[in-house]
């Protein structure tokens, strides 16, 4: 409340929006031991502000054990693979309205044989946009039904190619 002059005013500023971020994954790939698979976030920005690349990680994602961390690409920012640890990270700014891409590739493991994987990113935020991400996210497939849903799929044997003996191949020719 001001006084000016004995008249009484009140002023209001109001609070600056911040950034709403949220996240979708994908999985692609030969779901079989020894094949590649990539895993696509998309992190959208459906606030009223830009999303600063602030201090710490805006997308940390843990892979499972049953995959081996090949490694990560962003259409902005800056994604680190860290194949010791399996995690990506990404860190960078989305403007309003805008978003990122992060693609991560990785390779099946041996022991995985008729296990489901399931995983999710964490998504870090600075909602009350005051450059500290406070609020999280974790991504979630939009193939499956509701929101906050891991991304998951289902190992399958290796494939394997069939070979021919050498005579078999010599027949083969000869044909």
């Amino acid at each position: 409340v001001v006084v000016a002059g004995g008249i009484e005013r009140e002023d209001r500023v109001a609070a600056a929006g911040g950034p709403v971020l949220s996240g979708t994954k994908t999985v692609s790939g030969t779901f079989a031991v020894g094949g590649t698979i990539t895993y696509t976030v998309t992190i959208n920005n459906t606030g009223t502000a830009a999303q600063a690349n602030n201090p710490g990680d805006e997308l940390t994602d843990v892979l499972p054990p049953q995959v081996a961390l090949v490694s990560a690409t962003a259409t902005s920012g800056v994604p680190v693979a860290t194949t010791g640890t399996n995690t990506v990270t990404w860190n960078g700014a989305i403007p309003a309205g805008g978003s990122v891409t992060i693609t991560i590739t990785a390779t099946i493991l041996p022991s995985a044989v008729g296990v489901t994987v399931s995983n999710q990113g964490t998504i870090s935020y600075d909602a009350d946009n005051n450059g500290t991400n406070e609020a999280t996210a974790v991504t979630d497939d939009p193939g499956a039904t509701g929101s906050a849903n891991p991304t998951s799929f289902l190992i399958g044997a290796p494939v394997e190619v069939p070979t021919l003996s050498p005579l078999a191949l010599l027949v083969l020719t000869a044909a």
